[in-house]
């Protein structure tokens, strides 16, 4: 049994990374991240029964220790909101961009924001829908509302992108 886990650790595995980048500070950070979910998954699995879905419990595992992490590093340094890393090769301009578009992205519902975090991980909208247990109609209204939100909160024109907007 313990074979069976291993292989199918080592297949999330690279998704997990991929999403824990994208959570993450940095690539360091994010390898820990990965690191201990898959210590924690294992230690568990010798203790308990096997989980029934376990790529979702690791995104699961993962997400809790970046959540974690983020209120160490609150508690340590202050305002996080202070230590976004922006590409610093970006022009005044969009650098101020960047940034409103991350505090609107942070003024989003906790569901909100977890779809579009997962929508650019590179999920589908039926593998968010089996990771958060949600029907696909709710994943697909939340992603459509979170990004009509945040059109409007950016007072972005529908027909513009993202990339367009960030570029003004």
């Amino acid at each position: 049994m313990t074979k069976y886990i291993s292989a199918q650790i080592i297949v999330i595995t690279p998704e997990l990374l991929r999403y824990a980048h994208y959570l993450g500070d940095s690539a360091d950070i994010a390898q820990v991240l990965v690191q201990q979910t898959v210590e924690r998954v294992l230690k568990r699995h010798e203790r308990q029964a096997s989980v029934e879905d376990l790529k979702k419990y690791m995104f699961t595992i993962l997400h809790n220790l970046h959540n974690d992490h983020l209120r160490r590093k609150q508690r340590n340094s202050g305002d996080i909101s202070d230590q976004e890393i922006i590409d610093p090769g970006l022009s005044a301009g969009g650098r101020l961009a960047c940034r409103e578009a991350l505090e609107m992205v942070n003024k989003l519902s906790e569901a909100h924001r977890e779809v579009l975090r997962l929508i650019q991980a590179g999920q589908s909208y039926a593998q968010i829908a089996t990771r958060l247990g949600l029907p696909i109609g709710t994943v697909m209204s939340r992603v459509s509302r979170a990004r009509h939100a945040l059109r409007q909160a950016m007072d972005m024109q529908p027909e513009q992108s993202v990339v367009e907007w960030l570029g003004q």
